[in-house]
């Protein structure tokens, strides 16, 4: 499908669009991308301030359908019309969603991760001010001055080893419990592809020599995935998380040693 540049591009709700690539159509959500060929559409829809882009499919199967919502009808019109107009029958049967590559940015593992790194940085914060105070008011002006920097050694070392520790565990779970499949080398360096249980091809980062890598993926989330056979990295981030959690534990020692030295000056 040959796309010209007058075919605008749409943006819809929570950060969405859906653009004309000269490979066929290209779907982006907040955190995954859809890269979706122009031989395994079949049809695009307007619909009033919506899109439906609807996939090639075998005889008697129900095509998928992929939407985007609250763009400018003006521009959904143009959009499906511009596209419409380019799309070639092809030759053959064909399962469109066999075509299309998913490209996660952020795993909703990943998302809770962050959501608990920021809780952490805030009750560290919390404390930090609190015991700042107590401090000071217990044993004088330079107990708030040895807190502060303390207190955020120890927070910065909790936080850095409870996120390498989960994420170790949470790939090791994946790898004994986890969906396992053959990946497939891409046309971009490091890149590989694997199929999910819905048959949608997903994009996998792995630098590594041979025909095909093993991976496993999580069964309520396909996006997420590990490789079987833990790299440099991942042994290289257990490391670190063991030897975070040493330092932080260091850190809230010689933090009580210290409110324990203030009270003792109060």
């Amino acid at each position: 499908m040959s796309i010209i540049a007058s075919i605008p591009v749409l943006k819809g709700q929570d950060h969405t669009n859906l653009s004309a690539i000269p490979e066929g159509l290209l779907l982006r959500s907040r955190h995954e991308q859809f890269n979706i060929p122009g031989k395994a559409v079949a049809r695009v829809r307007a619909e009033g301030a919506a899109v439906a882009v609807e996939l090639r499919a075998p005889a008697g199967a129900t095509p998928v359908v992929y939407r985007i919502e609250g763009v400018d009808e003006a521009h959904a019109v143009a959009f499906a019309d511009g596209v419409n107009s380019l799309l070639l029958e092809p030759g053959e049967e064909v399962d469109g969603l066999s075509l299309v590559v998913c490209d996660t940015r952020r795993t909703r593992r990943a998302q809770r991760a962050t959501r608990r790194l920021k809780r952490l940085s805030l009750a560290g914060l919390a404390a930090t001010v609190v015991l700042a105070v107590i401090g000071g008011m217990a044993g004088g002006a330079l107990y708030p001055v040895l807190t502060v920097p303390l207190m955020g050694f120890t927070v910065a070392c909790l936080a850095g080893s409870q996120h390498e520790l989960t994420d170790w565990l949470h790939r090791r779970r994946i790898r004994k419990h986890g969906v396992k499949e053959f990946a497939r080398p891409a046309n971009l360096p490091g890149s590989w592809l694997y199929v999910d249980a819905t048959g949608l091809h997903r994009a996998v980062i792995h630098f590594g020599g041979g025909p095909y890598l093993e991976v496993a993926y999580d069964r309520e989330d396909p996006a997420d995935v590990v490789t079987l056979r833990p790299g440099f990295m991942q042994r290289l981030g257990l490391a670190a998380g063991v030897f975070l959690l040493f330092c932080g534990i260091l850190g809230v020692a010689l933090m009580v040693g210290l409110m324990m030295e203030a009270a003792a000056q109060g």
